[in-house]
């Protein structure tokens, strides 16, 4: 990890095994540090920061980075924002000056703002024709009730509608700084000479200050429940719990316990809710790694007549998970898969430059992206039986099905 002059910060992997070049700049903003009048702002931001320029337009900021075959691209989370590009080394000038200008010097035409706003409203309203992802949505915000996370990183219909051109350009100047910046490298580069390059383009970015992040209230875990009823195929239901950040030591067993319930078809869930009884079109369980708070989910579609027998199996498979023996080659496993993931989703060096931006932008450190198979194959049966006794304990969930006829 180097410092920029400017005080953006700065970490180069090389990768000599090709001549692919990717750079990754992450910024500390997105819905977690938002205001709720403004929910879905850094999403929007992202989505017009490559519309043009003060000296390209949208078209041209395109047609640059296709003359050397190369890519630039904008997205926004809940803890971070990213702008990124992918080229050849060769092509690293222009590259680089593309990445630089349109970070350093948007403008936002209202033109492209409007389409982009439109683009974001529709996004919303697909969300709602998609059972799994509505259902979530819902789910998330039940859970997280009164908590930045629960604000989507999208936005609402009404904040979207209200965010003005002007707000955007004042969010941008007030929030994409020094201060704010990490630069991630990974490439057939080496850091003392890539290192100057990446200051220089970058040497007129403004200081600003860094987003102050505070650990959020204590979460007590308390039953929470609720029923959405619209005109679904199949009935959906999501249950889960709040668990800690990434950065706390029961983030690798909790991984794990998260692969042993809902990761493939030899999961508990997969096996004892669809394979056993029958009751599920898509079942599973995640647990994403965020800055403040996490949670753990787990999920099933099922036919209407079953919700409650499919209820029943998701909360009752899930809190097993703190009594039940785990036998060696389950956890096994459930190691294997997450382990077998992280090194196929490495092969790109985008996919690396982007895992050592998250893992800092979350509070891990980009160094813990060398460790994490080690630390995930060290994980004991007993400790995941302690986090899901810690934290799989008084379910919210969240049951999406159509209307009860009468």
């Amino acid at each position: 990890m180097n410092q920029l002059p400017n005080g953006a910060r700065l970490i180069v992997k090389s990768n000599p095994s090709n001549r692919i070049l990717a750079i990754e700049c992450f910024f500390r903003v997105g819905s977690y540090f938002e205001r709720r009048e403004e929910n879905g702002i850094t999403n929007l931001v992202c989505n017009c920061i490559l519309k043009g320029t003060k000296t390209r337009n949208a078209l041209e900021i395109a047609e640059t980075m296709e003359t050397i075959g190369g890519e630039i691209h904008a997205a926004a989370g809940e803890d971070y924002a990213v702008v990124s590009t992918i080229s050849t080394v060769a092509d690293l000038d222009t590259a680089l000056d593309v990445l630089s200008d349109v970070i350093l010097n948007p403008t936002f035409p209202p033109d492209e703002v409007e389409k982009e706003r439109q683009a974001t409203l529709a996004a919303i309203r697909q969300i709602e024709d998609i059972s799994p992802q509505y259902a979530y949505k819902q789910f998330r915000a039940l859970l997280y009730e009164g908590h930045p996370y629960a604000m989507p990183p999208l936005g609402t219909s009404q904040t979207v509608r209200a965010i003005t051109q002007q707000q955007m350009v004042k969010f941008h100047s007030d929030r994409f700084t020094a201060s704010n910046m990490l630069v991630v490298v990974v490439g057939d580069v080496q850091a003392d000479k890539i290192g100057p390059r990446i200051a220089d383009a970058f040497s007129k970015m403004p200081v600003g200050h860094a987003e102050v992040f505070r650990v959020s209230r204590q979460f007590r875990p308390r039953l929470r429940a609720k029923t959405v009823t619209k005109d679904v195929e199949q009935s959906f239901i999501v249950i889960g719990f709040v668990t800690d950040s990434a950065a706390s030591q029961d983030y690798v067993p909790l991984k794990v316990a998260s692969s042993l319930l809902g990761a493939g078809v030899s999961s508990r869930l997969f096996v004892r809710l669809r394979d056993r009884q029958g009751l599920a079109y898509a079942v599973g369980a995640a647990m994403p790694g965020l800055l403040d708070k996490s949670h753990f989910y787990a999920y099933i579609g099922t036919r209407h007549e079953a919700v409650e027998q499919a209820r029943k199996g998701l909360i009752e498979t899930v809190h097993g998970l703190a009594t039940e023996p785990i036998p060696a080659d389950e956890l096994e496993r459930a190691k294997n898969v997450i382990v077998g993931q992280f090194r196929i989703a490495h092969q790109r060096n985008s996919d690396q430059a982007h895992f050592l931006g998250v893992y800092d932008m979350i509070g891990l450190g980009a160094k813990f992206d060398e460790v994490y198979c080690d630390l995930v194959k060290q994980v004991t049966a007993d400790q995941v039986r302690a986090v899901a006794a810690k934290y799989f304990t008084a379910p919210t969930v969240t049951i999406l099905r159509p209307p009860v006829k009468k």
